[in-house]
């Protein structure tokens, strides 16, 4: 047997087919996510054919994806009912609608207090995002979590 030969049995070993329903991760990129976003996202497979659509809690990723692109999970954490299909969506956003800060960047703003967090010259209350520590953290604030 030959390395190329080789190569293609471990690589269909590795990378079994899966089936619709599976439940799979799939590496988000570094330049795809911010500093307090999951390395990967969990979605369930939708149609198998040579390529896989994946749906997430979000929505559904508008990319196709090779076997090798994502890995199956063991246990099953998605169900039919828990993905959004009526929506297709890039990784990079179904990443930002599932993140817990709010995409790539954290929101921080420089107000200095005095009711100027319940207007729209405050930056986390344009973003719709609770003013933090790192806004400032000793100073009173309506808009302040």
């Amino acid at each position: 047997m030959n390395k190329v030969e080789r190569m293609v049995k471990r690589s269909r070993v590795e990378h079994a087919p899966g089936n619709p329903g599976d439940n799979v991760t799939v590496p988000v990129p570094l330049v795809d996510r911010g500093r307090g976003d999951p390395r990967n996202i969990v979605g369930l497979l939708t149609e198998m054919r040579t390529i896989y659509r994946i749906a997430a809690r979000a929505a559904v990723l508008n990319g196709k994806y090779s076997r090798n692109q994502f890995d199956i999970c063991a246990q099953k954490l998605l169900g039919e009912s828990d993905v959004f299909r009526q929506q297709e969506v890039s990784l990079r956003s179904a990443v930002q609608l599932e993140s817990k800060c709010g995409g790539q960047e954290f929101v921080k703003c420089n107000c200095a207090g005095g009711g100027r967090c319940q207007s729209n010259r405050c930056r986390c209350f344009r973003s719709k995002v609770k003013c933090n520590s790192r806004c400032r953290a000793s100073l009173a604030c309506e808009n302040k979590v």
